[in-house]
């Protein structure tokens, strides 16, 4: 541990070419969809600024720097720790070779080093030993070489059918760990909505009649106690059926049906729009699964690659969705608003309860037209749309208590 970080990288900077990374995106999906072939995964410098920058974006205590070079690509980052008395940093440094495998050069964690091939054994270790598993052993093996220029890193990859198959088994085999009652509460709720007859609807249907819906069986359902396991369980069940099936991923088994999939017969609309909905709803769950930063970084990544040609362009109406979203699992998770939560929604009917007005805010920007216009992710321009966000937000009753 050292008093300062090695690492003085800004995540902002580094997003610049966000965009580039659904062509890095693209190769992955084709790797697992065609899991029988070889394939090789190039990765160039403005990919991987992107996704570091991400990293930072939604982490603050960390900070990354990647630098590309023929003979080695050097990894560096730095990570603030909650230390008493002083200001704690792990600082960690080392350099991924050229080689036919998976190879380190020396490890660098503060004054300590350790040989590169050390530090991989020891990881590749301690990982199967957790995972009870070989499963670290053969991602190593996954990796027939590693090249590199001073623009990109190409990694060639055996056929991932077999390591697939065997990731599967270790996640099925660490489920033990996961929150059961969750998972069963999420799978009632995505049940419960599935057989109402808005679900049938032939015609887009609002978000919010399906929010008023199911928290009026959730008020029905729950107590002071336990309101916050239940407020949960109806945001994932409603991420799963009018968001994306996939959500169900991160809850566990949920689905009825393993092979299809529960989902409404018409997409619901927030604001006149199912993209405003999905990024509403989608936000709300990322939130209960993991952490605000985390899921608002996740929000403007996504707008950032949507610059991209063909793309949606960056748009502040979304952003105000996934921060809308945020702030209403919030509510919903907090105890001490989480029975009041239920009450407002079981009699919900007006879009502007939940979602501010989107007249007004920016959105469809090329990236060109983001870069003259906002330059960068923390620029005062910037942030001044965001804090127009915020202020339409915290207007709304629901979300004055979240601190936006």
């Amino acid at each position: 541990m050292e008093t300062s970080p090695s690492v003085d990288a800004k995540g902002a900077e580094q997003l610049a070419d966000a965009d580039t990374v659904h062509a890095l995106l693209s190769q992955i999906e084709s790797s697992i969809r065609d899991r029988h072939q070889a394939h090789d995964i190039v990765v160039n410098r403005q990919q991987i600024d992107s996704i570091v920058g991400f990293l930072q974006r939604a982490k603050p205590d960390f900070r990354g720097a990647v630098a590309i070079a023929p003979e080695g690509t050097r990894v560096q980052f730095s990570v603030a720790l909650p230390v008493v008395f002083f200001d704690g940093y792990l600082n960690i440094d080392s350099t991924v070779l050229p080689a036919e495998r998976f190879s380190l050069g020396n490890v660098k964690i503060g004054d300590l080093r350790l040989p590169g091939d050390m530090a991989v054994s020891l990881v590749e270790w301690l990982v199967n030993r957790w995972t009870d598993s070989d499963i670290a052993t053969q991602a190593r093996l996954q990796v027939e070489q590693v090249s590199m220029t001073h623009e990109q890193v190409a990694i060639s990859l055996q056929p991932l059918d077999g390591f697939l198959k065997q990731l599967n088994e270790v996640k099925n085999g660490l489920s033990v760990e996961q929150d059961d009652g969750l998972r069963d509460l999420t799978a009632y709720y995505l049940r419960y909505i599935s057989w109402q007859d808005i679900a049938l609807a032939d015609t887009p249907q609002p978000l919010t009649d399906y929010i008023r819906l199911l928290m009026k069986r959730v008020k029905q359902r729950s107590n002071s106690n336990n309101a916050v396991e239940h407020n949960r369980a109806a945001i994932l069940a409603l991420a799963i059926f009018v968001g994306h099936h996939r959500v169900a991923n991160f809850v566990g088994d949920v689905q009825p049906n393993a092979d299809k999939a529960l989902r409404p017969a018409s997409l619901p609309t927030l604001r006149g729009r199912n993209d405003l909905a999905r990024h509403f709803i989608i936000s709300a769950a990322l939130k209960v699964l993991s952490e605000q930063g985390v899921t608002l970084a996740i929000g403007e990544f996504k707008e950032l690659m949507d610059r991209a040609m063909g793309g949606s362009g960056y748009s502040f109406v979304d952003l105000t969705a996934d921060m809308a979203g945020v702030a209403f699992a919030d509510v919903g998770t907090t105890p001490a608003t989480a029975v009041d939560f239920q009450i407002k929604l079981a009699r919900l009917h007006q879009e502007g309860d939940i979602m501010p007005p989107i007249e007004g805010i920016v959105e469809g920007l090329s990236k060109a037209e983001f870069v003259e216009r906002f330059e960068k992710v923390d620029s005062e321009a910037y942030l001044q749309e965001v804090e127009e966000i915020k202020t339409r937000l915290s207007a709304i009753p629901l979300y004055q208590t979240t601190g936006l």
